[in-house]
């Protein structure tokens, strides 16, 4: 079984933080979806409106230098 310890979950814990605090200051509503399964509901306008997407969707964007609204309506 291969348990990931302390030393390898702070810094992703650390990435992430960083990338929803990007999405808000792009002025987007960033929200938990499900602590569970690690997603989050971000939206550019309206409460009921947005897109879904987990953490290391999100890792993988900002990674990539696509960490806007766009680059999540192209997740899918």
């Amino acid at each position: 079984m291969d348990i990931k310890g302390p030393s390898v979950i702070a810094p992703v814990i650390a990435e992430l933080d960083t990338a929803l605090a990007e999405l808000q200051a792009q002025g987007l509503t960033v929200r938990l979806h499900s602590r569970q399964n690690n997603t989050w509901h971000i939206s550019d306008r309206g409460l009921y409106s947005g897109y879904v997407a987990s953490g290391d969707e999100l890792l993988e964007l900002r990674r990539k230098n696509k960490l806007d609204i766009r680059g999540i309506k192209d997740l899918g």
